[in-house]
């Protein structure tokens, strides 16, 4: 009786560790996303400089342009959050929002 009853205990354990292992992975790939967002980002700001600098440009192009590069750094600062705490719902989520 008792070894049945460690063996069902190794048995949740072994699924636990699992689950945590497919978490890390979720995890692992928004670090990825991250970084490759944030290269997008620095591109961004890049090409509003350069936009900023002609004389004939449209200005809500360029609005948009910087309203696209903060809500960019707001989502990155909370999914690089989300990498410190290992949170792999939220890492999910983000991971969502950086695909398209």
């Amino acid at each position: 009786m008792l070894k049945k009853l460690l063996g069902l205990l190794a048995v949740i354990g072994g699924l636990f560790a699992a689950a945590s292992a497919h978490k890390k992975k979720e995890v692992k790939e928004l670090d990825k996303a991250i970084k490759v967002k944030d290269d997008e980002v620095k591109e961004l700001e890049k090409e509003v400089k350069v936009l900023e600098s002609k004389k004939k440009v449209n200005k809500k192009e360029v609005a948009k342009l910087k309203r696209k590069v903060t809500t960019t750094k707001k989502q990155l600062e909370k999914a690089s959050e989300a990498v410190k705490e290992d949170n792999a719902d939220e890492a999910v989520k983000f991971l969502k929002k950086f695909s398209k």
